[in-house]
């Protein structure tokens, strides 16, 4: 089995996995990175990552692959490992960005000193679309999932059954703390306004979730895919099945008449940096403009007939 790069957005149910992990695979198996000064960042990444002059990403890599270590978490961007370990060998958690960063907010007051106030904190720079900076930013659709803290549960019996790790439920680092409610309406909308791409995140996670749980469901090979679409200009996007270099045949079809159909082949720089099958060479794109003034746009995995784009006119 290929090691696994979790990305731990902190309270995101990240303690319990990291736990359902370590029970799992043992502690000798796990690498931390929760930063310099963190007790929990385990001694190979502080000594590649932390201990020269310069971090040195390849080196860690290495050593970490040739001990053939299973899980590397912690609190990082994405792309510090994602280059090296792969994007579907790549998981994480988001939560609702209003609930998270209150979450967070209270665990540091309780047991790291925290003294400032819930409007300092959440105006900090760095506590502003942190879910995003983690993992947004990055072709995290192209990670083998981003579950949701709200269905943690559920997105955990995915992952046992799509990598075959019988990993247990367990709920750590969770705390019913009366505070949570105090927290008024006015605030709350203030929160939202400074997350909107935590929110965007958020809400494309949930419903690409929906997608693979369905897929799982229905017995069939999940097409991770991701697509910019401007209705009478083009879709441009990629696909793939994950460990298939096979290329995924895409079907346009137009008002209810399948209009084209072609292969995702084409060259995507950032997924073969990623390690995406096929060296990358997954993407496809469609001109739209002939059918001004459609109704409707479908665009489907042919093999798996997986709904990858659905449009209709409002």
């Amino acid at each position: 089995m290929k090691p696994i790069l979790f990305v731990h957005i902190p309270k995101t149910a990240g303690t319990s996995l990291n736990a359902s992990a370590e029970e799992h695979f043992g502690s000798a198996a796990i690498e931390k990175d929760y930063g310099e000064g963190a007790p929990h960042t385990s001694d190979l990444v502080r000594r590649f990552i932390y201990e020269g002059l310069t971090a040195d990403q390849f080196g860690f890599t290495e050593n970490f692959l040739n001990a053939n270590k299973a899980w590397l978490t912690g609190h990082f961007a994405a792309d510090r490992y994602l280059p090296f370990v792969g994007c579907e060998n790549a998981i994480s958690f988001v939560r609702d960005p209003v609930e998270r960063i209150i979450s967070e907010y209270l665990y540091r007051r309780r047991t790291q000193g925290l003294t400032c106030s819930f409007e300092e904190f959440f105006q900090r720079p760095d506590e502003t679309n942190k879910q995003y900076a983690f993992v947004g930013r990055f072709p995290w659709r192209a990670f083998h999932f981003v579950g949701t803290q709200e269905r943690y549960a559920e997105g955990l019996a995915h992952l046992r059954e799509t990598l075959g790790i019988p990993i247990k439920l367990q709920e750590k680092n969770r705390r019913i703390d009366q505070e949570h409610e105090t927290i008024n309406q006015a605030v709350r909308e203030a929160v939202a306004a400074r997350n909107l791409h935590d929110q965007a995140l958020y809400d494309h996670a949930c419903a690409y979730m929906e997608k693979q749980f369905a897929a799982r469901k229905a017995g069939l090979s999940f097409c991770y895919h991701d697509i910019g679409f401007e209705s009478e200009k083009h879709a441009i996007g990629w696909a793939f099945y994950e460990a298939n270099n096979t290329p995924v045949t895409i079907e346009l079809s137009v008002d209810g008449k399948v209009e084209s159909t072609i292969e995702a082949i084409e060259h995507r720089p950032e997924l073969q940096l990623l390690k995406a099958p096929r060296e990358g060479c997954v993407g496809f794109r469609f001109v739209l403009s002939d059918y001004i003034g459609a109704s409707s746009i479908e665009i489907v995995a042919k093999q798996t007939d997986q709904k990858l784009l659905s449009w209709t006119r409002s």
